[in-house]
C-alpha cells in the first residue's frame, strides 16, 4: 500500500525521526525492524540505519533529495563519512548555527524553499548540494517552512493558513500541484508526522480517514 500508517519509538512523529527520497531513506540506528521494513517496502528506496550528531532525530537535523543530502555542524565526522560512503551522492555539512535543517527547507529535486534567515553563502550551499533553485519564503507567517508543509515530486501539501498567493507560488517553484491539509486529527506540523517520497508515505496513526484521503490525493500516492 503507498500510505500506512506506524509509530517509532510509540512515537507518532515518524517524520522527526526519519528522512525518505526517491533515492534513499535514513532511519536512526536502533529503530525497530518492523519500520524499517514498513519504509523500505512503502516508499521502494534502500534504508540506512544512521544517527546525526547522536541524535535520533534526522528528519529535524537533515534535508535531502535524490541529489544530495545536507546535514548541521553538530554532525560527528564518522556520522559523515559514513554518510558520504553509503549513500554515493553529494552529502555536506551547512556550517550554520541553525542546526534544524529538516524544518527549515522545503525541497524535491527541482527546488527548494528555505528559511527567510538564510544567509546568501548558506543558500548557495543548499543549490550547490541539492542541485536545485532555492527561493526563501514563508507559509501563512511560518518561516519553518520545512515543519508545515511536505512536498515530493508530484506534489506539495501546505499546512491551512498558507495563502493562495503562497500555495500558487510553491507550486511555481517546486513544479508540483499544491494544496492544503492537516495531520493527526487537525495538527498543522505536517512534516513531523509524515515520511514520504514520491512512492509512498509513512503516516502517523492519529491521522484522521478524510486527511488521508487528502494526502493521497495532493501527493499522488
Amino acid at each position: 500500500m503507498p500510505i500506512e500508517l506506524a509509530t517509532i519509538y510509540g512515537s507518532y512523529y515518524v517524520g522527526a525521526f526519519s528522512l525518505a527520497t526517491d533515492k534513499y531513506a535514513l532511519i536512526p540506528r536502533d529503530a525497530d525492524e518492523k519500520f524499517r521494513r514498513a519504509i523500505e517496502e512503502n516508499l521502494e528506496v534502500p534504508v540506512y540505519r544512521v544517527s546525526v550528531g547522536a541524535s535520533p532525530l534526522i528528519g529535524i537535523l537533515t534535508v535531502g533529495n535524490s541529489s544530495g543530502l545536507l546535514l548541521p555542524f553538530i554532525t560527528l565526522p564518522e556520522e559523515l563519512e559514513i554518510l558520504k560512503r553509503e549513500l554515493g551522492i553529494e552529502v555536506a555539512v551547512v556550517q550554520s548555527a541553525k542546526t534544524a535543517l529538516g524544518n527549515m527547507i522545503l525541497a524535491n529535486d527541482k527546488a527548494a524553499i528555505v528559511h527567510e534567515d538564510f544567509t546568501k553563502n548558506e543558500v548557495k550551499v543548499i543549490e550547490d548540494v541539492l542541485d536545485v533553485e532555492v527561493v526563501k519564503g514563508s507559509l501563512g507567517g511560518i518561516k519553518l517552512v520545512g515543519s508545515v508543509a511536505v512536498a515530493n515530486n508530484k506534489g506539495a501539501l501546505l499546512h491551512p493558513m498558507t495563502s493562495e498567493e503562497e500555495a500558487k507560488r510553491v507550486s511555481e517553484v517546486l513544479r508540483v500541484r499544491v494544496d492544503v491539509g492537516t495531520v493527526m486529527m487537525g495538527s498543522h506540523l505536517l512534516r513531523v508526522a509524515m515520511v514520504l517520497n514520491s512512492k509512498g508515505a509513512i503516516v502517523a496513526p492519529t491521522t484522521t480517514g478524510p486527511e488521508l484521503a487528502r494526502i493521497e490525493q495532493v501527493l499522488f500516492l
